[in-house]
């Protein structure tokens, strides 16, 4: 018998483009490339990489963010929402240590920030939907650097493959899971990285907490937008 069970949870995603263009997923540029021909390249090695040339983009050029917060029910041992409760899609600029979201007209640096409300600037604090904001929308290189910083295990993951849900072949989630005759189950040796272009961070319980805690007091996790 297969136990199913549910978590009430908040997914953070950030994409970043540059401004009036496009980012490949984490562009390492050739360095990585050359390491490919000596073995896997080492991923904390490439973030670190990633994080400067972020950086130098982001003073000269600046770059598009777009946050989706998704919160809801999963059944997966990765946490992934199946269900949504919470579904809130933030896009912005960034230039330096300055970010401006054009929809709720909020400019913001990593300490304060301020949200125009009819007509009138006031603290992001003041505001429900700027203090919403304020604890789920992060600095994309502060966010690097704390993680790369705090971080236990850095590896790289299979880039993110679109599910078609119409697809023929595809299982629902909540189906339960077949087991083989004599009741026990097969598990499967992850397959190897087809494209290095993916990090996954694994960073210590006390990070985790705080953004726990950031994601909690934005009012999201009771399901208020």
């Amino acid at each position: 018998m297969t136990q199913t069970s549910y978590l009430v949870l908040i997914a953070l995603f950030v994409s970043m483009a540059p401004v009036g263009g496009t980012f490949a997923p984490i562009a390492f540029g050739q360095e990585g490339q050359q390491d490919e021909a000596k073995g896997v390249p080492d991923p904390a090695r490439m973030l670190r990489l990633a994080m400067q040339k972020l950086e130098e983009h982001s003073r000269k050029n600046g770059y598009q963010i777009e946050c989706l917060a998704k919160g809801g029910l999963s059944n997966k041992g990765d946490h992934e929402v199946w269900m949504h409760q919470v579904y809130e899609e933030h896009r912005g600029v960034i230039q330096g240590d300055l970010m401006f979201v054009e929809e709720l007209q909020v400019y913001r640096n990593p300490s304060k920030g301020a949200i125009r409300i009819d007509d009138n600037w006031i603290p992001l604090q003041d505001s429900p939907a700027g203090k919403r904001l304020e604890r789920i929308v992060h600095f994309p290189s502060r966010l690097l650097l704390t993680a790369a910083t705090r971080g236990r295990k850095v590896e790289w993951i299979e880039p993110v493959v679109e599910v078609d849900l119409n697809d023929p072949d595809y299982v629902d989630p909540m189906d339960p899971l077949e087991e083989p005759e004599g009741g026990t189950a097969v598990v499967e040796k992850p397959a190897p990285i087809s494209s290095y272009e993916r990090i996954k961070i694994e960073v210590d319980e006390k990070m985790a907490v705080e953004y726990f805690n950031a994601v909690q007091k934005s009012g999201l996790l009771g399901g208020t937008l």
